[in-house]
């Protein structure tokens, strides 16, 4: 494919540069697990300035798609027999996101993912040769990084430090992860997951990502009671 056509489908990651990005989702049971709702989330976060979405699911993504232009990161999640949770995992679901929408494709390119039916390198290939979508590689440490810049992720995000064996319960950013990830890749990196002050946007920024992806922070009330309660010396409601 010639630069002009990688520049042509990789203009959905220059338009959120130095953006804030918001994730509205909502677990199955969440009390915001309704489509009108999630949406009015999103065209709230859109007034406020956000600069793009993410989103799950395909009725989501098509939801989103009808009240703005800005791009959306889309994937589909599904889960195993043990309860993990796992990205976009095969050429079905990225194509139904990319239909529904989405500017962007993200997967789960972490090491486990590598002996799936569809390993995340060959998915990448056929993404961009059969829809001309950039993919944002979803990782958990930096060699899962440096192995999705090596099978031709367009772009890298945190989102899955934390999620992972090697990560396991890790709920604050890794700012060591980050830095060296800047250090090393030529490609976009964003920073996601465990976000929740203004202060760690403007860091990840000024260190040098293009941009930042914040969920739970911003759009989960539930979330951040339980952050205030906490920081008073208040037990959460169970």
């Amino acid at each position: 494919m010639s630069q002009a056509s990688n520049t042509l489908r990789n203009a959905p990651l220059e338009t959120i540069r130095g953006g804030l990005i918001v994730s509205c989702q909502a677990s199955a049971g969440d009390p915001l697990d309704d489509l009108d709702t999630l949406t009015r989330i999103a065209t709230s976060v859109l007034l406020g300035g956000a600069s793009g979405l993410r989103a799950e699911g395909i009725t989501r993504i098509a939801a989103f798609r009808r009240i703005t232009q800005l791009p959306i990161i889309g994937i589909v999640k599904t889960y195993d027999g043990n309860g993990d949770v796992y990205i976009t995992p095969d050429f079905q679901s990225a194509s139904a996101v990319s239909e529904a929408g989405a500017d962007i494709i993200a997967l789960d390119c972490t090491a486990r993912r590598l002996t799936a039916a569809e390993p995340w390198p060959a998915l990448i290939h056929r993404i961009h040769t059969e829809l001309n979508r950039p993919v944002l590689a979803d990782i958990a440490t930096l060699e899962d990084a440096l192995a999705a810049e090596h099978a031709g992720a367009d772009a890298i995000a945190t989102t899955l430090y934390g999620y992972t064996t090697e990560t396991a319960n890790q709920r604050t950013v890794s700012w060591p992860l980050v830095q060296s990830m800047l250090a090393n890749l030529t490609i976009p990196v964003l920073v996601e997951g465990h976000i929740t002050h203004p202060d760690e946007v403007r860091m990840a920024l000024q260190l040098g990502a293009t941009a930042v992806v914040v969920g739970s922070a911003i759009t989960r009330p539930e979330t951040i009671t339980a952050r205030f309660l906490q920081a008073i010396g208040g037990v959460p409601k169970q």
